[in-house]
């Protein structure tokens, strides 16, 4: 794995450009917008509990062993990258790299997933996830008419906001090094799309595993003619996968920027050595952190909650994907 480290700037200050002043604060804005959200929900005495696991239906015991899996490997892969992309690399360079940057990235973008629920119930969570409810209610425009009494995953969510936008981005550079080397003459246009093409397959082969075997969630409202399976408890849009593979582009995109960047920038850190020696390190990770948020919420939420709103085909939810009142 190909690391983008934090390297010293030699950029003469009458030629540095960048808008890292702006992403940073995106960054700072996201971060106490999701610690505020977390900090209430935390000292909630009706919000912070598990959701209620309604009846009659019952998850099948394969069904929930499948879960169980899910969240057990999902845990192990979100460590793995921690360790290697954030710890690992801190440890020997004292630096964060620009991949230890997408990690925490991800992981403060994950509050935004309660975005998917501010208005209607479009994403319905199986009780049966290890949860605490979410925080729904305490993020701005979430609508008293959409339950915030779902079972927000806190095993398995966080790591899809990691290996689906970090992930893949370290998975595409790789390959498309090697595309590069044995093909020179191809085109950036060519590259993404070659990129794009893969993301979408393994959010597709991904997603709809999990959903086929374990129930771990569903979309409760897709555009028919846009859907997989209409009208099942697992009918997938492709939106989904459209959108996913998009933001994953987006990742893929930074990564080779700063790969080919002569101090190792990518787009978005751009400009830090306007700041003073001690405040450098922390407004490039927060310009990161900014990134990850503001793309996580553009590219992905609010293009999923309009083709949600849109929807005319309704899955059939067994009642442990439903939530409480």
């Amino acid at each position: 794995m190909t690391q983008i480290d934090s390297r010293p700037a030699t950029v003469p200050a009458e030629r540095v450009r960048g808008g890292v002043t702006v992403w940073a604060a995106i960054g700072i804005f996201w971060i106490v917008l999701s610690a505020q959200a977390y900090i209430r929900w935390l000292a909630s005495d009706t919000e912070f509990a598990a959701a209620p696991l309604l009846g009659p239906d019952e998850l099948e015991h394969w069904r929930l062993i499948g879960l169980r899996i899910v969240e057990a490997i999902s845990v192990a892969v979100l460590a793995g990258f921690v360790w290697f992309c954030v710890i690992r690399p801190w440890l020997r360079t004292g630096r964060l790299s620009l991949d230890g940057k997408f990690v925490l990235g991800g992981m403060v973008a994950f509050s935004s997933d309660v975005i998917l629920n501010l208005r209607e119930y479009l994403f319905a969570w199986n009780a049966n996830n290890i949860n605490m409810g979410s925080w729904a209610s305490f993020l701005p425009f979430h609508s008293a008419d959409s339950s915030s009494r779902y079972a927000e995953s806190i095993v398995w969510g966080p790591p899809m906001y990691v290996y689906f936008c970090a992930g893949v981005a370290i998975v595409a550079c790789s390959y498309a090094t090697r595309l590069r080397t044995r093909y020179p003459g191809m085109s950036n246009v060519t590259l993404f799309s070659l990129i794009w093409v893969g993301e979408f397959v393994f959010d597709i082969v991904v997603e709809c595993v999990i959903m086929q075997t374990t129930h771990a969630y569903a979309y409760t409202r897709t555009v028919s003619w846009l859907t997989l399976w209409p009208g099942e408890v697992h009918q997938f849009p492709l939106t989904e996968a459209i959108l996913v593979a998009t933001l994953g582009c987006f990742y893929t995109w930074m990564r080779m920027a700063a790969l080919e960047h002569p101090q190792g920038l990518s787009p978005v850190e751009r400009g830090f050595q306007r700041w003073p020696q001690r405040l450098q390190a922390p407004i490039r990770t927060l310009a990161v952190i900014g990134f990850c948020s503001a793309a996580t919420v553009l590219i992905y939420h609010l293009p999923t909650n309009w083709f949600g709103l849109a929807g005319d085909s309704y899955a059939r939810l067994p009642s442990y994907l439903l939530p409480g009142s």
